[in-house]
């Protein structure tokens, strides 16, 4: 009797420990969005997407990992495009099937998926234990495997094939006019930030601003404890400074982008742009003693060129060439960067 006892003891504790494992087990599998079907593209839980993978045939890859504070890096080097990641994700959770591919383009369809078909991988944090919203045991799973292809003759729909099935489907967003095979780029550039400054007033340890061919309009600006110290290249105070001005031009390093990163150009093209002496350059040191900055040179217009008034110009009135830290070369705009290229009368008190 006793022995029963001691055997009814055990099987009612083992069925009280593997209950709510094999009920989690069964909701996974009802679960559409970690076990989809041929046609169940879209992942609802973005918010649990930590990283995904996206190569082409021809070599080209990415890996966009979500790191602490919801921060994105790209093939671990770069930070990526915040506006790029959000637009990946929504469509992650939009993308709807619109139609089976007819039989008639079936297997085309599927020829063309397999050569030049671009591969993703989606891989999102599950737990081996939910229940009654209890979440433990968290691991990283591959939630999605699918392959992206071209646009669809109408350019309202893009060519989606998912691994392990052998129907090929039309996706869209509803309501978006156009198509989304180009939001899964496998190339690094389209998913990097542009920023060079990020960096709020109270963040800032010191800028200093150079003109190489007008050392007179250079200078630096010091912070310190909420006070700021403006000096010519040749470390001497000016004691007539502005600080509201000062202020007013520090704010102006919360958010600085480039346009485009240049590098569909020739390496000689690029060494001679690197090797130019820079128009401006721009340095910021933050509290962290964190620096960034650019070199910016000046684009020589074409010949012929006016302005609008029809005076002959010799340099181009709208972009830059930008040289990073890391030596690549971007694109800019005056209009983000005039505001930060001061001149050192800018900041003494007007009389």
């Amino acid at each position: 009797m006793k022995k029963k006892k001691i055997l009814f003891t055990l099987v009612l504790l083992m069925a009280v420990i593997l209950f709510p494992v094999v009920i989690n087990f069964i909701q996974l599998r009802l679960n559409s969005d970690i076990y989809p079907g041929e046609k169940d593209f879209a992942f609802l839980d973005t918010a649990s997407v930590v990283k995904f993978f996206i190569a082409d045939k021809k070599g080209n890859r990415v890996l966009l990992e979500r790191k602490e504070g919801n921060i994105w890096m790209v093939n671990g080097k770069y930070e990526a495009h915040r506006d790029v990641i959000k637009e990946f994700l929504y469509t992650l959770f939009n993308m709807t099937v619109r139609n089976p591919v007819p039989l008639s383009m079936r297997d085309n369809v599927i020829r063309e998926l397999a050569s030049h078909g671009i591969k993703v991988e989606i891989y999102a944090r599950v737990y081996g234990w939910n229940l009654l919203n209890m979440r433990w045991f968290p691991y990283i799973k591959r939630v999605r495997t699918f392959y992206v292809g071209h646009a669809t003759k109408d350019q309202t729909g893009s060519f989606f094939l998912m691994e392990g099935y052998e129907n090929p489907y039309v996706l869209h967003i509803p309501g978006f006019m156009g198509f989304i095979n180009s939001r899964f780029s496998p190339f690094e550039r389209d998913w990097r930030s542009h920023k060079v400054f990020e960096a709020q007033i109270h963040d800032i340890k010191e800028v200093e601003i150079k003109y190489p061919a007008f050392p007179e309009n250079s200078f630096r600006i010091i912070s310190h404890n909420g006070k700021f110290k403006l000096l010519n290249l040749n470390g001497i105070e000016l004691l007539d400074s502005d600080t509201i001005s000062i202020i007013a031009f520090l704010t102006q390093f919360v958010d600085v982008r480039f346009e485009s990163l240049i590098d569909d150009a020739s390496p000689d093209k690029l060494d001679s742009i690197r090797q130019l002496i820079p128009f401006c350059t721009i340095k910021l040191k933050t509290t962290q003693n964190q620096e960034q900055f650019i070199h910016l040179i000046k684009i020589k217009a074409p010949k012929g060129s006016t302005n609008i008034e029809g005076k002959p110009i010799e340099y181009d009135p709208e972009y830059l060439w930008g040289v990073l830290p890391s030596g690549e070369v971007v694109m800019t705009q005056y209009f983000v960067f005039g505001p930060l290229m001061k001149r050192l009368d800018d900041f003494r008190l007007k009389k």
